[in-house]
């Protein structure tokens, strides 16, 4: 756990009498054990309410890796559903991208999970819907000049793949374990490379055309007030069985994602509270970039018809023309 800079130490809880806490730098709070747990519980909760993501009778599919983000997501998602009378049941999804000797692994733990709550699972692969599996497309691309790295190809790819399964499973909201660390991270990326159209268009509350709402499901982000090592401590707490590994490619691969996030983690150390001002920063940001900023329009795919902003094709078709060249 010191990995993520959390400590037990001795102390008075901010909320019951226990004396063996966790101190949130960011917040001044001490939490022990059990008021830590209820707080990311009412956390998650809370911002499910406040941005309006879930509705009675939504029909919720969660996007499952078997690492602890998902993990955690679903168990809570679980736990709010059983609570509520008539409530649709939660469909579980896990995209198998075909990376030897780590996604069968995260799979397992996955599986696991679902048999243990009784959880609907259902695991699209690669290979069957694109015919082929990541690790053939890096060893086919890697050595061409426009080799873009494995995270470019998988966000691409597993994007679509969730989105379009979660509609073939009746789902009309895709839940995803994205969370507070994950959502600064994305939005320093975007500020850095002045995307700002894509900030914009990520403002909760919009209101989405019919061609949007034709072909993408909603996609809600929970966690997304929860610090990535409050995640880890949580789901070690709660015995929440996760694979602890990421993903080998993210670990070698040069991307400018890793950077940003050791950058985050070198602020956070004498400003612990950066990560909600840059999450707040993206919540105001977007909302004045949607109402202000001019809003361009779209072309739909020659081949699949889904929205691609001023190309011919959209990301997801030129790759499986690259892939078949």
């Amino acid at each position: 756990m010191s990995n993520y800079n959390i400590f037990l130490k001795q102390g008075k809880c901010s909320y019951c009498n226990n004396n063996i806490v966790i101190q949130r730098k960011y917040s001044g709070e001490h939490l022990c054990s059990e008021c830590f747990q209820k707080n990311i519980e009412k956390n998650i909760y809370k911002t499910i309410s406040k941005y309006q993501f879930l509705r009675p009778k939504d029909k919720v599919i969660v996007a499952l890796s078997g690492g602890k983000d998902s993990i955690t997501l679903l168990y809570n998602l679980y736990k709010i559903q059983n609570q509520r009378r008539g409530s649709k049941k939660i469909t579980a999804l896990t995209i198998n991208e075909g990376i030897e000797s780590y996604r069968e692994n995260s799979i397992k733990k996955a599986e696991d999970f679902c048999n243990k709550y009784d959880i609907e699972h259902q695991i699209i692969s690669f290979e069957e819907k694109i015919g082929i599996s990541l690790d053939e497309i890096i060893n086919r691309k890697i050595k061409t000049p426009n080799y873009k790295y494995a995270c470019n190809y998988c966000a691409t790819i597993r994007r679509r793949l969730l989105n379009d399964s979660a509609i073939e499973l009746g789902g009309n909201v895709l839940a995803m374990g994205h969370n507070l660390t994950d959502f600064a991270e994305t939005y320093l990326m975007n500020i850095l490379y002045q995307r700002l159209d894509i900030i914009g268009n990520q403002y909760f509350f919009k209101e989405e055309s019919d061609l949007i709402k034709k072909y993408y499901v909603k996609k809600i982000s929970p966690l997304m007030r929860i610090p990535e090592e409050e995640i880890f401590l949580y789901a070690n707490l709660k015995k929440l069985d996760y694979y602890p590994s990421h993903c080998p490619y993210r670990e070698k691969d040069p991307i400018i994602r890793k950077r940003v996030l050791d950058f985050i983690q070198e602020c956070k150390k004498y400003s612990p509270e950066i990560e909600f001002n840059l999450l707040n920063g993206f919540l105001e940001l977007s909302k004045i970039l949607y109402y202000n900023r001019e809003k361009k329009g779209y072309n739909s795919c020659q081949v699949c018809s889904y929205p691609c902003g001023d190309a011919k094709l959209c990301s997801y078709c030129n790759y499986l023309q690259e892939f078949n060249q």
